[in-house]
């Protein structure tokens, strides 16, 4: 189905791993396409609960196929392709379902700013996070400028950002940008295991929880409080709201049906 992915669905995890193992997952425009399509096929499946998405091979990403880059010699050509990976991402970013990104290994431009558009980070030891584009004359181009400067303290995304220098996985999760650093061998199972505790949690409550957070970074504090209100009264009509709260009454567990 993929050329640059590998992608499979079990118990209602998606996995999608960057398969160009061999250039360390560098993004290049196929794989960017196939980024996109892998968000809008997920949108459209609701067996899929979760989405965790890693690299094969010893990195995550290493960021945007420089060869590539190098090819682009105006201003609108920058453009066309910054859109296509801003708009990917931006896909991944909104996706009405939990994600988890994997970093097993670099991840790096591109790469990071990948894992950045996901919801939830679980990180190997030994991996990095940086944006290094500033050491070839450019800059995070992916969303990092934008992201960083909202996951970070100032100071820190625009030490990220000026030098160009990557955080360690200590570093990363000290400052708030990964919620968990794991030995190198078991953060894809990590993941995993955190995907299918989401998997088994109300998807409508979890979609609403995405929104309200999204929506509280953005807006001021009022706006976000009356958001919540409505996502309240909404979330009372689903029938998975009931089942949760007879099954706490009832001290089972609750199975959820997403409606």
């Amino acid at each position: 189905m993929y050329q640059t992915l590998e992608y499979g669905c079990e118990n209602g995890v998606a996995i999608a791993r960057l398969n160009r193992s061999d250039k360390l997952n560098a993004l290049n425009p196929a794989m960017i396409a196939e980024l996109r399509e892998l968000v809008a096929a997920v949108r459209a499946d609701k067996a899929v609960r979760v989405l965790v998405i890693t690299g094969k091979g010893r990195a995550f990403s290493a960021g945007a196929d420089i060869s590539r880059l190098v090819e682009i010699t105006d201003a609108g050509g920058a453009i066309e392709f910054f859109e296509s990976i801003q708009t990917a991402y931006n896909a991944l970013e909104d996706l009405d379902r939990p994600t988890i990104a994997a970093i097993n290994g670099l991840a790096l431009g591109g790469g990071c700013e990948l894992a950045l558009a996901c919801d939830l980070r679980i990180m190997a030891d030994s991996a990095t996070l940086g944006v290094p584009e500033i050491k070839i004359g450019a800059l995070p181009g992916a969303g990092g400028t934008q992201r960083l400067a909202k996951m970070l303290p100032p100071a820190i995304a625009k030490q990220m950002i000026y030098f160009g220098e990557p955080l360690s996985s200590a570093a990363a999760l000290q400052h708030g940008l990964v919620n968990a650093v794991v030995p190198d061998a078991s953060v894809v199972d990590e993941a995993i295991k955190w995907a299918r505790r989401l998997a088994e949690l109300p998807p409508i409550a979890l979609r609403c929880g995405k929104t309200l957070v999204h929506t509280g970074i953005n807006a001021d504090l009022k706006t976000g409080i009356e958001a919540e209100r409505a996502a309240l009264a909404f979330l009372f009509s689903t029938e998975d709201r009931l089942e949760g709260m007879n099954a706490f009454l009832q001290k089972r567990a609750p199975k959820f049906s997403g409606r």
